[in-house]
């Protein structure tokens, strides 16, 4: 009787994709389908062999039974059991079993129909989700503890409003409380004196997504000014995209800077008026002693004149290059210049000049642009002073080479001469005040030169040979091509 209550279900059950076994009444397996064989990882011919899986599932059949009373005590009709199986091979099942009971004609229990929904691969992601979210949760506790305890200023923004600071942030600004920077706009925090910048660092993201580093005079709670640099970062923040600031306060950094500069400046007037004094006495006693020989003597002599002359002259040389040094070199209006018909013009300038001694000038040079930020009339003169100094180390004939080249980024001038060239102690020595290797020479032109390359953030390079000559290589910083 009972098989054949078990073969009218035989064609939904052998061909059921969800793992289906008939259970007895009091807890042994009667059948089970292919696809519970294959989810619990038993041979298809231990399908009709299942005294083995009543022993292995004991448990899993025991609270079947017992929930199968319970259907049967209360009259429902199914019940939905969650259960965690054990499977031969070791894996661990979680699954849903549908309980069903299966009456006779008479309506009498015969037999339980049990269905296995497996939901193990959605119960591992669950776990692996719990998991990532404590993981998630303690790298943002973490991260909130390590922006709370760090001594640089940190700020978040979202399109320019504050929405953190940290406890060093607000000492920056010379706040109490953070409710008093929350909410403020970025443009208050930054004094108007740097707005352009400002607006010019959110137009560069928003075309380029470049934030480079940046130099603030912010305005802090009670009316104090300070000057901080720092970097910004964009991170996510509490689900949305934000700006990270971290700032440093280099207000009293800069003013000992200052200090130092100044210090410099007075040691560098110091020494150039020594270097006055000593350049100048001479022409001026050789002046005088003539003057004193004119009034001593009844007939003026031509050469007297000459002499006098002479070193008028070069009083008047040494005060002309004394007021080029002295105007100040760093307020000039940089632009994006191509610096290649630069040196095409200084070089035609100065092939005049090399003509007198028989001197060539050759420029050698790429095609393509190479542009860099300055001003235009400021590097003409520093590379005038480096031909006019090749120019002036050969006596006669001889080549002075100009090259060009650029790495990512720098663009590199290189002026090479042919003339007497300079030890080791001579290059260590210029840029001295009045030190100079020519005949005629202040030293100051190299100092000039020296300045305004510092001012375009750049460096120059001397390699020098005795007798053979000596190349001096400018290095400033390059940029990409500007927009039209």
């Amino acid at each position: 009787m009972l098989r054949d209550y078990v073969q009218n279900y035989d064609p939904i059950f052998q061909h059921a994709v969800l793992g289906m076994a008939y259970i007895s009444l009091h807890g042994t397996f009667i059948k089970i389908n292919s696809a519970l064989c294959d989810l619990l990882g038993h041979s298809q011919h231990e399908q009709g062999s299942t005294a083995q899986l009543d022993i292995f599932y004991q448990h899993m059949l025991s609270v079947i039974v017992k929930y199968g009373e319970s259907l049967q005590s209360e009259h429902l009709a199914y019940v939905s059991i969650e259960q965690s199986i054990q499977c031969r091979d070791g894996r661990q099942l979680q699954v849903t079993i549908h309980l069903t009971i299966i009456h006779n004609d008479d309506s009498m229990p015969v037999h339980y129909l049990a269905q296995f929904e497996d939901h193990t691969r959605r119960s591992e992601l669950e776990s692996k989700l719990h998991m990532t979210e404590n993981i998630l949760r303690d790298i943002q506790n973490s991260y909130q503890q390590l922006l709370e305890k760090m001594p640089l200023a940190v700020l978040i923004t979202k399109k320019g409003v504050v929405q953190y600071v940290n406890p060093a942030a607000l000492r920056l600004v010379n706040a109490k409380e953070k409710s008093e920077v929350l909410g403020i706009s970025t443009d208050t925090v930054v004094d108007i004196s740097y707005h352009e910048a400002l607006k010019e660092r959110r137009r560069s993201f928003a075309e380029h997504q470049l934030l480079h580093p940046i130099t603030y005079l912010i305005n802090c709670l009670d009316g104090q000014q300070k000057l901080v640099d720092g970097f910004t970062l964009i991170l996510s923040y509490e689900g949305e995209t934000a700006a990270i600031g971290v700032f440093m306060d280099v207000t009293e950094q800069r003013e000992k800077e200052e200090y130092m500069m100044q210090s410099e400046r007075l040691t560098m007037a110091g020494q150039l008026a020594a270097g006055i004094a000593h350049e100048i006495r001479n022409p001026l006693t050789s002046i005088n002693g003539f003057m004193k020989l004119m009034r001593s003597s009844k007939q003026s002599s031509e050469t007297y004149f000459d002499i006098i002359e002479s070193e008028l002259k070069r009083i008047e040389l040494i005060v002309n290059e004394l007021l080029v040094l002295s105007k100040p070199q760093r307020n000039h209006t940089s632009k994006p210049l191509n610096v290649l018909p630069i040196l095409d013009q200084v070089i035609t300038l100065m092939k005049v000049q090399s003509a007198l001694k028989n001197i060539e000038i050759i420029f050698n040079g790429p095609d393509a642009p190479l542009w860099i930020m300055g001003e235009i009339n400021q590097l003409k003169q520093v590379f005038i002073n480096l031909l006019r100094n090749g120019i002036d180390a050969m006596s006669s004939t001889g080549t002075i080479y100009v090259s060009v080249d650029s790495n990512d980024q720098e663009v590199l001038i290189s002026v090479e001469d042919e003339g007497i060239g300079m030890t080791s102690e001579q290059i260590q020595k210029l840029g001295q005040p009045f030190f100079t290797t020519k005949e005629t020479g202040t030293g100051l032109g190299y100092m000039i030169t020296q300045n305004i390359i510092h001012n375009h953030s750049g460096s120059i390079q001397i390699e020098s040979v005795p007798e053979q000559g000596t190349t001096f290589t400018v290095k400033l910083p390059k940029i990409s091509k500007p927009e039209d």
